[in-house]
């Protein structure tokens, strides 16, 4: 069976089964020396927190779906539990974390279901959350996504007329997408848009809200079936360092 991917339970796409792209492993790896807790955003089962967990760090994980969180806390050995947190709901304006209570913060695979003025919403209150100095980690599809490939002229022609969301994308009507046997079934574990993610606009949204990037790279999702790749820059990954 394979098992690249794990479906999620609300149709917000699927969960990474396989070893974690490399801002991932930087978060877990960060979090080995945290002296306050860090958070996992739209965590689904949990991508980075078993590890966290098992390396003796404190996480809080959070999801939409209380039916993920609790799929994690009963996978989690019961001497460990003692360090997970769970939290569900939004981190749009829902969920509400201490300010200053957190040493890092990822987000993976989720800004890229939020238009431009709700990742910046969801920014502002991760740098609120973060201690000085504190990191966020940022995983996201990036614009040479595979479902970007045939229609990748209209987000340039988008951007270089300043549309705020220019890399939004219908995949109703996507072309690729629309020749693929399985159409409808892809459809149905995914919502209706995708904002495709590049670097340039992630790294001006950093800046607006109080984070200096410290590092940002595109990376090949390997991870993805054959329909969502195109040329090694499927992924895009940020870091960035609360000022």
């Amino acid at each position: 069976m394979d098992t690249k991917l794990i479906p999620t339970l609300n149709n917000m796409g699927w969960m990474i089964a396989q070893q974690p792209d490399l801002y991932t492993e930087a978060f877990i790896e960060y979090a080995r020396t945290a002296e306050k807790p860090v958070l996992e955003v739209g965590a689904a089962y949990g991508v980075a927190a078993p590890r966290i967990l098992q390396q003796g760090g404190r996480v809080i994980v959070n999801d939409l779906d209380a039916r993920h969180l609790d799929t994690l806390y009963q996978q989690t050995p019961e001497n460990l539990r003692e360090n997970l947190q769970l939290l569900v709901g939004s981190c749009v304006d829902e969920i509400e974390i201490t300010a200053g209570s957190l040493a890092a913060i990822l987000c993976g695979r989720v800004f890229h279901f939020f238009d431009s003025a709700t990742i910046l919403q969801c920014l502002k209150r991760f740098a609120h959350w973060l201690e000085p100095n504190g990191k966020i980690f940022i995983v996201a599809d990036s614009i040479y996504h595979g479902m970007n490939e045939p229609i990748f002229s209209h987000f340039l022609a988008r951007k270089a007329a300043g549309e705020t969301n220019a890399g939004r994308v219908s995949l109703l009507d996507n072309p690729r997408l629309a020749v693929q046997p399985h159409r409808d079934e892809i459809l149905a574990a995914m919502p209706e848009y995708f904002h495709f993610i590049d670097i340039e606009t992630m790294a001006g949204f950093f800046n607006q809200t109080g984070f200096l990037v410290q590092q940002a790279s595109y990376f090949p999702a390997h991870y993805y079936y054959e329909v969502s790749l195109w040329d090694g820059r499927e992924g895009v990954g940020l870091i960035g360092v609360k000022i």
